[in-house]
């Protein structure tokens, strides 16, 4: 199955007061962390919503539609070509492989974790591709990511016992961020 890893990595960081992606852990950046990630996890390339300065990054096709218009240039970038795709914000450096291979591994159309719209996995086709754009182009304001990964028809999936998916969005957020060992 060919696999595509998006980064949300956009947003303005208002709270942390700086550019998340390049924060450090674990000797390396957020968003090669977030690229790591989802290359462990079987994504074969990676693109970038919301940083069109990048390699492999995306501007949004609709201003100011945050979140879900990230998602929308990368599913209308990489098309029906990719069989499904695993979406990551860069401010959870702390998710594992296993996790992403979990929301995967999920029989539908695509899942995310119970209460938690990242991270998300969505197999791609035509009527996919067609939700999304539909849900972000026609909203009256920028509508939610669950918003859309609902349209799209993707699921809510339980928490598995332990599972940390905690956003780091404040400077006391990371000083609590415990290096991997």
């Amino acid at each position: 199955m060919s696999l595509a890893g998006i980064v949300l990595c956009g947003g303005k960081s208002r709270r942390m007061g700086v550019d998340k992606a390049g924060l450090i852990f674990n000797g390396q950046t957020w968003l090669e962390v977030a690229a790591n990630t989802l290359t462990a996890a079987g994504a074969a390339h990676i693109l970038y919503s919301g940083r069109p300065d990048l390699p492999g990054g995306l501007g949004d096709p609709v201003a100011d539609s945050g979140p879900a218009g990230g998602v929308l240039a990368a599913l209308m970038q990489v098309g029906v070509d990719v069989e499904q795709v695993l979406c990551v914000p860069v401010d959870m450096p702390e998710l594992s492989p296993d996790t992403l291979r979990l929301l995967a591994a999920h029989k539908g159309v695509g899942a995310y974790f119970e209460g938690e719209p990242l991270p998300f996995a969505l197999r791609l086709s035509p009527a996919v591709l067609t939700a999304a754009r539909q849900c972000v182009t026609t909203a009256a304001r920028a509508p939610s990511l669950r918003a859309l990964l609902r349209q799209v028809g993707c699921v809510e999936i339980p928490v598995p016992p332990g599972l940390n998916l905690r956003n780091l969005n404040t400077p006391q957020d990371v000083a609590a961020l415990k290096p991997r060992a």
